[in-house]
């Protein structure tokens, strides 16, 4: 189910030929990583390098995701910081001319979309997509399949 999941968020990734702050999660949880041990006399060492090349570009992936979300949140707290500051320093508040002023301080600041978007954590993931190649088309997988008794 993992690598099912993880080929769909790829798939879209690749559909969209975007990667944004909307990117779903594609790794919850490294299962390959806790237990591959169990699978140690089933599988080649070409299906076990298959496997890790797979889920080491998942971790990448995740990682990136994370580091980008990360990076948008900072954005975001710093917009409203300085949104705030200039707020404050509004001279005569209260005035008409004050609240005017506020009013449109605040509403060119929450009409701008813009908000830094760092390349790095995008060439990474596109970097890893390369890398990591479709895993439910091999043989590897479909060992796994019969060892879990899957469809």
């Amino acid at each position: 189910m993992d690598i099912r999941h993880a080929e769909q968020i790829v798939q879209s990734i690749l559909e969209k030929g975007v990667v944004d702050t909307y990117l779903k999660n594609i790794l919850f949880d490294n299962n390959w990583e806790k237990y591959k041990h169990l699978f140690a006399g089933n599988f080649s060492q070409d299906d076990f390098s298959a496997f890790n090349r797979f889920f080491g570009a998942c971790l990448e992936i995740s990682e990136a995701r994370r580091r980008m979300l990360a990076i948008f949140d900072a954005g975001l707290c710093a917009k409203a910081e300085i949104a705030q500051k200039m707020i404050l320093e509004i001279e005569s508040p209260q005035t008409a001319e004050g609240q005017e002023e506020r009013t449109m301080t605040i509403n060119n600041i929450c009409t701008e979309t813009w908000n830094f978007d760092p390349d790095d954590p995008k060439a990474r993931i596109f970097r890893s997509l390369q890398l990591m190649g479709r895993l439910s088309n091999t043989i590897a997988f479909e060992k796994l399949k019969k060892i879990s008794s899957m469809p």
